[in-house]
């Protein structure tokens, strides 16, 4: 088991994901429907069906496997199974709705709760629990913790550039297209681009908190990225896709809570760490 997965780490997930209704019912009736638009779905009461569902998979899959139960491998069709989870309670009122899910995250705290140290390094047991808890945390998220922001940073961008480099060609190739870009430096370099802008955003804020930035055109940000750093030599790319990735943990581990939670703050760590992470992930 990779050492930062941790029964706090979970266990801390899954108090994102008791405040996760309330959080979501706070934003203003604008910001709900951006969000819901976003994920692609039609209101709280399917996301919360969708997340609810796959922990209840998850548990059982989990407990047979802490038991030595067989239990036969599924191939699982996302869309098939993420389709049944909604109509399996689209007639559901929203109160039931809410209580079966805080059913099931009562359910999932206390099976981490209860996992030895061992348990937790089975592979099946802490990759269901990335799955269903970690990484869906970061999916359908709206706000930025601390751990979850580190989490990202720490584990999902790390070797990002070597893991892009070690697919086939033709994996290349189609990632490239996906991600309308002629050259992986060109990708690379519109996420240090990002990261560097967001550095000095927090760092201003840092000073004044009543910092406004300034309004840009995305578009000819992001042609300058390319220009800019696109022309460094592919080890000078790498070197500085980690050097900014570093000064980013730095940062986001030395922040004071006041300017971490200021809503500039919160708003381009979610947007431009962990959003723009699952947009261009490999």
């Amino acid at each position: 088991m990779p050492p930062e997965f941790t029964k706090a780490h979970f266990l801390q997930s899954l108090d994102e994901w008791g405040a996760y209704p309330s959080n979501f019912k706070a934003l203003s009736s604008d910001q709900q429907a951006e969000f819901l638009r976003d994920q692609g779905y039609d209101s709280l009461h399917d996301i919360l069906a969708h997340v609810g569902v796959w922990w209840e998979e998850a548990e059982g899959i989990i407990r047979d496997t802490i038991d030595n139960r067989d239990r036969p491998a599924r191939k699982y069709d996302f869309d098939e199974f993420n389709a049944a989870s909604l109509a399996r309670f689209k007639s559901t009122p929203e109160a039931d709705l809410l209580t079966w899910y805080e059913s099931q995250l009562k359910h999932m705290t206390a099976l981490v709760s209860s996992l030895s140290d061992e348990q937790m390094k089975i592979r099946r047991v802490y990759g269901w629990l990335n799955g269903v808890i970690l990484e869906h945390l970061k999916e359908h998220g709206f706000t930025a913790p601390r751990f979850l922001v580190l989490d990202t940073l720490q584990r999902e961008w790390d070797g990002y550039v070597e893991r892009f480099h070690a697919l086939p060609e033709e994996k290349q190739k189609a990632f490239l297209e996906k991600q309308g870009f002629a050259r992986f430096r060109d990708v690379a370099a519109h996420v240090i681009a990002w990261w560097e802008d967001g550095l000095e955003t927090i760092h201003a804020i840092s000073k004044d908190p009543v910092y406004q930035q300034p309004d840009k055109d995305t578009d000819a940000f992001n042609a300058q990225a390319v220009e800019t750093f696109g022309k460094l030599e592919e080890a000078e790319l790498r070197k500085k896709f980690e050097s900014t990735r570093q000064s980013l943990i730095e940062l986001v581990i030395n922040l004071p809570e006041e300017t971490f939670d200021h809503k500039d703050v919160q708003a381009w760590l979610r947007s431009d760490v962990i959003d723009h992470y699952f947009e261009h992930a490999v």
